[in-house]
């Protein structure tokens, strides 16, 4: 196996829990040599195979190698109009510099790449999937000039008036920046597999210039995924409970006396499944109630001792695999970070909610991946054998389902099913999403983000620049250093209040 190779199979982990968790996929080169290029699409042809895409490789590559060159020479061409001398905002210098541009750099193009690479002028693919879309950003931080901007959208105005690839290499003949060629023949293969031109944009967003090539996700792949959610869910009316958390919650409401209602919130509250059983009864008296310690007060003790007692038909004691264990693990930790980070947030009058609420979202937005990590064999057989009415498609669907992709559907549809407020269970599914969470919801599931990738990053799931700069806005972090010493700080605290990590 070469360099490539083992490289490649180490990104694939990372690569399918990027997409997993709908996490952006990045890579950054300053000089794009033809090893990096190969490297580059490689990544992609893995990120399409995790996003059930496959048979858009063809057409991608093409687009791929294409945009990267653009991004390249838009660069080059930066760095060559301030060696001139040349102003490249102005109409006559910028007619001056592409007069002998492509000649100049073509024939001594590493000095120009070597002035690039000095000048921090980067060439970036990010990939992403959020929600039913796909994205494959290609950007560069070099802004577009008005002419450059005025040439594209000619381009993309043109694109009507060709249908075959023929004709267009016989009419584009404008040489000067390479043809515009690129543009026109990538929206032509969009076209090939049913897409339109709205499906590739070019713009400008802080400083750098981005093309974007938006693909849908595939859709019999994904909604059967939903599909599988609904049925999963509603087969059963029971919480998987890990067999040693139950016990000490059930040895708390069987003593003699007095229950002790403050020992028991201490124990339940550490443990997602069992802080979900007092609400199903609370919530048909309280629509409202999100809120653990109030849920507790609400119940007589009759109704605990039923509640957390073997004879209560909703729990379903199991001993619980590694990963179920994990995913309490998980949840625990999330809560944990995202209240301590609450308490500590410079500007958390702008969440709009209190610390108990941030920990029971911390807690209860592991939902989806509980129910999924502790099902049932009736649900497992179930699913599986639902999946298959999808003939080439059911191995993919059931994958997606039963490898933590769908946990994000389970935990909407779970939290409706419980009866939680809605906008609990908005709150619960936005973290890996922010640039479509609503303004008003923005900040306070920033905050459960950085939790999130607080965890995931500290056991080296995640990636620095995986996290949203929104989250880190909220405690002006910026640079992997600060973050770093935060996820250190809180990993520590938390070791120090429960005894273990």
């Amino acid at each position: 196996m070469d360099a490539l190779e083992e490289q490649l199979k180490i990104d694939k982990r990372k690569i399918q829990t990027s997409v997993c968790l709908q996490l952006p996929i990045e890579m950054t080169t300053y000089t794009l040599p033809k090893n990096t290029e190969v490297y580059i699409r490689n990544v992609m042809e893995i990120f399409l195979d995790e996003c059930h895409q496959s048979h858009l490789k063809e057409y991608l590559n093409f687009c791929l190698s294409e945009l990267l060159t653009n991004a390249k020479k838009a660069n080059t061409k930066r760095v060559y109009f301030k060696e001139k001398g040349l102003d490249i905002n102005n109409p006559e210098d910028y007619e001056k510099g592409m007069e002998n541009f492509k000649m100049d750099t073509l024939t001594n193009i590493d000095h120009y790449l070597e002035l690039q690479k000095k000048a921090g002028l980067y060439i970036k693919l990010v990939l992403r999937i959020q929600a039913d879309k796909i994205y494959i950003d290609i950007k560069n931080n070099s802004q577009l000039t008005v002419f450059e901007k005025e040439r594209i959208q000619q381009k993309l105005d043109s694109v009507q008036q060709y249908k075959e690839m023929d004709e267009v290499f016989k009419n584009v003949l404008d040489q000067s920046e390479g043809a515009g060629l690129g543009i026109i023949i990538i929206i032509l293969m969009l076209q090939k597999v049913g897409l339109t031109k709205e499906n590739y944009q070019v713009f400008s967003d802080d400083d750098e210039t981005v093309t974007r090539i938006i693909l849908p996700c595939n859709k019999v792949v994904y909604s059967g995924a939903e599909m599988l959610t609904y049925e999963f869910v509603n087969l059963e009316d029971t919480i998987p409970i890990l067999k040693e958390s139950f016990d000490q919650a059930n040895k708390i409401v069987n003593t003699d006396g007095p229950l002790d209602r403050n020992a028991l919130y201490e124990v339940v509250r550490k443990d997602l499944s069992l802080a979900l059983l007092p609400f199903k009864d609370v919530l048909e008296k309280d629509k409202k109630c999100f809120d653990l310690k109030k849920a507790i007060a609400m119940l007589s003790d009759y109704d605990l001792k039923f509640i957390f007692s073997e004879s209560n038909p909703r729990n379903r004691i199991i001993e619980g695999t590694d990963f179920f264990k994990e995913i309490l693990r998980h949840s625990r930790h999330v809560a944990y970070y995202v209240y301590t980070l609450y308490k500590n947030c410079p500007v958390k009058e702008v969440i709009g909610q209190d610390e108990n609420y941030m920990y029971l979202l911390g807690l209860f937005d592991s939902l989806g991946a509980l129910f999924l990590a502790g099902a049932s064999k009736n649900q497992i057989d179930y699913i599986t054998e639902l999946s298959q009415q999808y003939s080439e498609f059911g191995e993919k669907i059931l994958n997606i389902f039963l490898n933590r992709n769908a946990s994000t559907y389970v935990t909407m549809v779970a939290a409706k099913r419980l009866g939680f407020p809605r906008n609990v269970y908005y709150d619960l599914v936005g973290w890996n999403g922010l640039s479509l969470v609503p303004d008003t919801h923005k900040d306070r599931i920033a905050l459960l983000h950085l939790a999130e990738m607080v965890d995931f990053y500290s056991v080296g799931m995640v990636d620095f620049y995986q996290v949203e700069k929104l989250s880190l806005k909220l405690f002006n972090i910026a640079d992997e250093k600060q973050f770093a010493k935060i996820v250190n700080d809180l990993r520590e605290g938390y070791k120090a209040e429960h005894g273990e990590y």
